[in-house]
């Protein structure tokens, strides 16, 4: 039998008008607990989120609260207190991923039966994010019983950023919404869990079917039916460059004795509040004072927020102040005590220096002298790497915290752009990936910038230069048997054995840099290799350099393939009696459409269009190129008008 669960939630008339009037666009505390890995103690709850990589290009957070909640299943009300839902924060990603996703588009729509209402880049989300609502049942305490009515809940906030960011160290997206500063004795709504459109480009974006996908909230808890939770499916009619992806799976209701995910709130405590007067003498003392997740007693400047504890006598409330030398207070804030006289202040920081860090409770003050400490993160790059290697760009995170992702950003014309990241190790220390230009000539300028978890970033002083210079980096070794599988047979003057194959980094026409493999009588292995390590360095384009097993060593389609060669054990072209000075491995053939040859009957191979030797074109030879003159000066001969391509040494 399917089995219908409501979810009830209990909630004040206060609490519902400070929820719906509170804009997030509003100055919130620097904490923002929806996207700060942990457990959190703010406005007098505790919170708890987990963040994950949700796709390729997605990571969103999850909140929990510790509330009271209702369940109404069977016939009765069940009230419970724990950890449960509270929202769920997609964290800054390319916008055109979300594109036709109802979870991104402004308006009113209808998905899978259910209404849902999104706005976007408006004074409720800033700039670069959209907050989606959905329409549902929702259950509140009346009298001695429960009401009933439909309210636009909401369920998800997605940030953007931009793909080519113009501002270094500037982390896409708005600003997250804080925590709304509420009584501690108030309890804030805990609304359902709802499926999640997925967005695009992100085909391993899938949860389990059981896994349905919450949603932040601030309004009251809506209670639909989970059978009647269909995820909103982006739009179908994406351009081929922007492929639609597959909506998350939905939660589906089966016989079961477990529970579906229940929509849930907190219930309002009952304990009254009497009016009091203040008493004549209070007392207020300072606790700790750190950084979420950092050592006690240290604190730095572009941390963010740090916490403020501490207990109050005589007091209901205690206003916190951030006062730097200079006697300029730089923050505060006015928080409730609690009933057991404790209470939790965020200040934020921002500056370095020595400052002070007061709590005033009616007529009873308390300081600590505090100093902020200046963070940082240092950066070492390589100067100058091969043009195909994948280098590193190393540093220190100060202070030392694990897990924090540090990202190396290159300067081009239309601004920084990523080329990598990594997350720090326990000390700090982080070491990054730099395949950037990879398979180019140039000079780049690299800067890292580390981004705390929970918001600020830490960039390094200044950026460096890295260029991928003229490295030739030639590497010979033993030619083996599958390395001339096609170019030769048993016989022939040179075996495996006697032969060496170089692998060499080249530059074809179109500027692209390559790795080369040439194979050549491992005597004449030394001259060759530094004949090309002189082109490359040179500037002298060579269009490619294959192994001829490439083309099941016909000479002919190597030619044809403009394709630079050497040891290759076959009968001259034009005449099939005579045994070709390749077959020796000493002779070496270098770009022949540029360069063709005559055969004995007087046919141009492979092409005729540069028998005339002028104009000279990239990768001509003539008597100044740097591939003559460099065999010429190591005693090979240039088979100069009749045979362009070819050089020998016997």
């Amino acid at each position: 039998m399917n089995r219908r669960r409501i979810i009830g939630i209990l909630i004040g008339t206060a609490l519902i008008a400070g929820l719906f009037t509170h804009s997030p666009a509003q100055p919130a505390q620097a904490l923002d607990v929806y996207t700060t890995p942990g457990t959190h103690h703010v406005n007098g709850r505790v919170w708890r989120t987990t963040c994950e990589k949700y796709s390729s290009t997605v990571e969103r957070c999850r909140t929990e609260i510790q509330a009271t909640t209702i369940t109404y299943s069977r016939g009765r009300y069940v009230e419970k207190f724990g950890w449960t839902f509270n929202n769920l924060t997609y964290k800054p990603s390319r916008r055109a991923q979300w594109t036709s996703n109802v979870l991104a588009t402004p308006g009113e729509h209808v998905s899978g039966g259910r209404r849902w209402k999104t706005e976007c880049d408006s004074a409720w989300t800033g700039r670069n994010a959209c907050r989606s609502s959905i329409l549902t049942t929702t259950y509140r305490r009346s009298g001695n019983g429960y009401a009933q009515g439909s309210t636009w809940v909401f369920n998800n906030i997605v940030h953007f950023s931009d793909s080519s960011p113009t501002t270094f160290c500037v982390p896409g997206g708005s600003a997250s919404a804080g925590v709304a500063a509420m009584p501690a004795n108030d309890d804030i709504v805990v609304p359902g869990e709802e499926p999640t459109p997925t967005p695009r480009h992100s085909p391993e974006a899938t949860a389990a079917p059981d896994d349905p996908t919450p949603a932040p909230s601030l309004s009251p808890s809506p209670s639909p039916s989970p059978s009647q939770s269909p995820s909103p499916s982006p739009s179908q009619g994406s351009s081929p460059e922007t492929p639609t992806p597959s909506p998350k799976p939905d939660p589906t209701v089966t016989e079961s004795p477990t529970p579906s995910p229940s929509l849930t709130a907190p219930v309002t405590q009952s304990e009254p509040r009497p009016l009091s007067v203040e008493p004549a003498a209070a007392t207020v003392t300072l606790g700790r004072i750190q950084h979420p997740d950092h050592p006690v007693g240290v604190l730095y400047d572009r941390l963010g927020a740090f916490r403020v504890e501490g207990s109050a006598a005589g007091a209901t409330q205690v206003k916190v102040e951030l006062i730097d030398a200079t006697g300029k207070v730089r923050s505060s804030a006015t928080v409730v005590v609690a009933s057991s006289g404790a209470f939790a202040a965020s200040l934020k920081g921002g500056f370095a220096g020595k400052a002070t860090v007061k709590a005033t409770a009616a007529n009873a003050t308390a300081s600590r002298a505090v100093e902020l400490r200046k963070a940082g993160i240092t950066q070492s790059t390589p100067t100058r790497i091969d043009p195909l290697t994948t280098s590193k760009v190393t540093g220190t995170l100060t202070p030392g915290i694990g897990n924090v992702l540090v990202t190396a950003y290159v300067s081009t014309s239309s601004g920084w752009v990523a080329a990598g990241s990594a997350r720090t190790a326990s000390d700090g220390d982080y070491s990054i990936p730099f395949a950037y230009g990879k398979g180019t000539l140039g000079t780049w300028q690299v800067r890292t910038c580390a981004t705390l978890t929970w918001g600020p970033t830490i960039p390094a002083a200044a950026s460096s230069g890295v260029t991928r210079a003229r490295i030739a980096n030639p590497v010979i070794t033993n030619t083996t048997a599958a390395e001339v599988a096609s170019t030769y047979r048993s016989g022939c003057p040179v075996g495996p054995s006697g032969l060496s194959t170089i692998r060499i980094n080249q530059q074809s026409m179109d500027g692209r840099v390559y790795r080369g493999e040439i194979i050549v009588r491992r005597g004449r292995a030394s001259d060759v290799a530094q004949v090309f390590a002189k082109t490359f360095e040179g500037g002298f384009p060579v269009f490619q350099m294959t192994n001829p097993n490439a083309f099941g060593g016909d000479d002919i389609k190597s030619m044809a393939a403009n394709n630079t060669s050497a040891f290759n054990c076959r009968k001259v072209v034009g005449n099939p009696y005579a045994l070709s000075p390749h077959s020796y491995g000493y002779a070496v053939d270098v770009n022949p459409w540029q360069n063709p040859y005559r055969d004995p009957q007087g046919r141009w191979h492979p092409s005729t269009q540069h028998v005339s030797r002028t104009p000279v074109v990239p990768g001509m030879l003539t008597t100044g190129s740097v591939p003559v003159r460099e065999f010429k000066a190591r005693g090979w001969e240039w088979f100069s008008g009749w045979d362009w391509h070819h050089f020998e040494k016997k």
